[in-house]
């Protein structure tokens, strides 16, 4: 049963006599002052950026700056990243519950980092400024940035050995920072007093200020030209514009269920399996996303709690479900979530949550967003923004000591946002698409990083063979490799997952993107080669990367969560990310499209014949006989479906496609049901269509390069019992059921939302 405690948001009801009303102000007024509110977004990034010197704000944009309504709901946001933005609306309901018994002041300014109050981890810090005009509370803004450090036992603040938040570094509560237009220097030095960066904080820090102060100046502004009552209405305006949007877009859906498990690998102090279990009930204009399955938290520091639960909804939600709408608080208004306390996803203190965001937050936005794609496969209108799983993995690394200036030194090499995108029904995922939190991903350039940091890159590069096999490809994974350079020891942490269990899903047979990979490299040659002149390689290939076996010394393969250790120089750290996920049954795509592939150096001639059943050149009556022998392997492979087949059952009227080959059709009896596109009939849209569909389990020495499982998983083919096209690839738990992920109730005529 679902208490009131496990609501996150919602229950989510509209108001529709409110929500259609006509615009209370003019639509030119409107468009103007939603766009100048915008501008205002984009000058407070820059010039938080014209005082950062962080590589990870100035040179990758990990952060985000909104303007908010004066109860605190999320009126614009900026296109940085949608985590902050989603989770800084719980930031500011702590500041008013924790200073209700004080009155907001003109010029004031708090600052919060504590995930219990709304963070998204510790290292993401936010301050938020309360906004006059005439005396009358109108608005706040806000802005929050990760920070490269805030103490704690490690580097970079994120703790692989952290059991309780208190081994993890500051962490404030809602604190004025700026009090009447002062700064509060004794919060000032207690924040210096424990980073290891007080320069670069401080910076980043003066760089919020100066943000809010924009955010004040600019919306004053806007109050004196149109009129305090204009700007708030347009406001209100475009939240209820946004939910309005919202809810038509999910009323033109089919009522049902749709789900999807994700997984997360190793705690930090185990390498233990945690599961991420996102059921999404839509109906009519509702959308409840209830994670109640999912795993107890953890006892290691991979938890999240409610500001990065919220943000990771929001980030998984709004550029697809939101794709055209103002991403605020209407498209927040328009989802409940249910998420039991003492989850891994809402967990309760002193649990650790150093690796919230690159942890359980990022499985989260994942997890739903791959479940909100299978929503939007059955639309024909939506189905072009369903997709495999884009960047399924953040791996963080970090740094830190003394540079090669002298100076105390720490960063977080944000490489790999160069994430591989997940492949849709009409094209490849791109190769450098960024994550899916962040509509505008940054990397610093080598040269920067080589500048400011005592490291000495070999490569930065894409890989083949890498992306998710599928009717369409998905992106390709990429990597690097460094060395310390101008020091004598440097200090070095890792975190990330995927290692042993691929979140990069593909969907409707797409196979995942390549797991995550890390090693380290001791005692190599890549000194004396230097020295030599001969690094960098003459390479025939440029698209391959340098071959680190040519450089000698003892590799240690790392662990998705690897404590701290030294590195020297001669030492040589490689790690590389997940691709995309693929779409649709690889043995579907077109064999031009794949001696394409081969000819670009993206898919290796071997994988194009294992997995796509293709030899570039040959005559396509060939290739079609060779894939419909492996079509016939595979089902000689599979065990039959556990439930039969739906005997009894004709082929129905096609109401629309699930995806690429599944189809929900309308029987003589007006029952719904799914077929598969060769025309059998898999069973009744309210039943586990995988029941009644033939399966293969992949083993180890079955899969392929680059994926690797954890003993207690399984990587499970679906098939048409007829055909042996494959519907599905799933991820799941070696004791689990099939995973029931779909299930329509009730079917929306597209013309009726036309």
């Amino acid at each position: 049963m679902t208490g009131k405690d496990d609501y996150v948001l919602g229950p989510a009801v509209a108001d529709w006599d409110t929500l259609k009303k006509p615009l209370s102000v003019d639509p030119i007024t409107f468009e103007i002052v939603r766009h100048k509110l915008a501008a205002i977004n984009e000058e407070q990034a820059l010039a938080l950026k014209a005082v950062s010197v962080s590589p990870i704000v100035a040179g990758a944009g990990d952060f985000n700056n909104a303007l908010f309504t004066a109860d605190g709901r999320l009126a614009s946001m900026g296109p940085q990243v949608v985590f902050h933005s989603g989770a800084m609306p719980i930031i500011l309901r702590h500041v008013m519950e924790d200073f209700a018994d004080e009155e907001f002041a003109d010029g004031d300014m708090y600052i919060v980092n504590d995930p219990y109050k709304g963070a998204v981890h510790h290292p993401d810090v936010s301050i938020m400024a309360p906004l006059f005009f005439e005396g009358r509370l109108v608005a706040w803004a806000g802005v929050t940035a990760h920070q490269v450090d805030m103490g704690g036992m490690a580097v970079g603040s994120v703790s692989v050995r952290a059991t309780e938040k208190q081994q993890e570094g500051l962490m404030m509560p809602p604190m004025r920072i700026i009090e009447k237009g002062k700064l509060r220097k004794d919060v000032w030095r207690m924040i210096m007093n424990m980073t290891r960066q007080p320069q670069m904080v401080g910076l980043d820090l003066s760089g919020f200020i100066a943000s809010n102060v924009v955010a004040r100046d600019r919306l004053t502004e806007l109050m004196e030209q149109y009129g305090a009552d204009t700007i708030l209405t347009v406001m209100e305006e475009l939240i209820r514009y946004s939910e309005r949007k919202t809810r038509e877009h999910l009323q033109a859906l089919p009522d049902g269920e749709v789900r999807t498990c994700g997984y997360l690998d190793h705690d930090g102090r185990e390498n233990k399996v945690y599961r991420t279990d996102v059921r999404i009930v839509k109906d009519a204009d509702r959308l409840t996303i209830d994670m109640s399955d999912s795993s107890p938290q953890a006892d290691g520091y991979i938890n999240c709690t409610e500001g990065c639960l919220v943000g990771a909804v929001f980030g998984g939600v709004a550029p697809l479900l939101g794709s055209g709408i103002p991403w605020n608080h209407g498209i927040l208004n328009s989802i409940e979530v249910i998420a039991p306390r003492g989850r891994i996803c809402n967990a309760v203190a002193p649990a650790a949550t150093g690796a919230a965001t690159i942890g359980q937050g990022w499985v989260i936005t994942l997890t739903t967003a791959h479940a909100i794609s299978k929503l939007l496969a059955l639309s024909e209108d939506s189905r072009k923004h369903s997709q495999g799983v884009t960047h399924g993995t953040m791996a963080a690394l970090f740094t830190g000591d003394t540079n090669q200036h002298g100076e105390p030194f720490g960063n977080q090499l944000i490489d790999a946002q160069i994430g591989g995108g997940g492949a849709n029904p009409f094209d490849d995922g791109l190769d450098q698409t960024g994550c899916f939190v962040s509509p505008r991903p940054h990397i610093p350039n080598i040269e920067y990083n080589e500048i400011h940091s005592p490291m000495l890159f070999l490569y930065r590069s894409f890989f083949p063979d890498t992306g998710g096999d599928g009717e369409q490809r998905g992106g390709r994974a990429a990597g690097t490799a460094w060395t310390p350079h101008g020091v004598e020891r440097l200090r070095c942490s890792l975190t990330s997952h995927g290692v042993e269990v691929p979140i990069s899903y593909g969907q409707f047979g797409g196979f995942p993107g390549v797991c995550s990979s890390a090693m380290i490299i001791h005692e190599s040659d890549v000194k004396d080669k230097f020295a030599q002149g001969e690094l960098p390689l003459e390479l025939e290939d440029v698209r391959a990367p340098i071959d680190l076996d040519e450089l000698g010394g003892r590799a240690q393969v790392l662990e998705a969560k690897q404590d701290e250790l030294p590195l020297f120089p001669g030492d040589i750290v490689q790690y590389t990310w997940q691709g995309g996920g693929g779409y649709g049954d690889p043995l579907r795509r077109a064999p031009d499209a794949v001696a394409a592939d081969v000819a670009a150096g993206h898919v290796s001639a071997r994988r194009a014949l294992d997995i796509y059943g293709v030899v570039p050149g040959e005559s396509p009556a060939t290739t079609e006989r060779r894939r419909e022998r492996m079509r016939r392997e595979r089902l000689a492979n599979a065990s039959p479906p556990p439930h039969g087949t739906a005997n009894g059952y004709e082929t129905g009227a096609a109401l629309s496609r699930f995806g690429a080959g599944l189809v929900l059709a309308r029987n003589e009896g007006e029952q719904l049901q799914f077929e598969c596109e060769c025309g059998h009939v898999f069973c009744d849209a309210a039943d586990n269509w995988k029941e009644h569909a033939a399966r293969y389990s992949l083993e180890e020495d079955q899969l392929p390069p680059g994926i690797r499982l954890h003993e207690t998983m399984e990587l499970v083919g679906y098939l048409c019992p007829a055909c042996g096209r494959q519907h599905s690839l799933d991820v799941k738990e070696r004791a689990a059921v099939p995973l029931h992920d779909l299930k329509i109730t009730r079917w929306v005529s597209p013309e009726k939302h036309s």
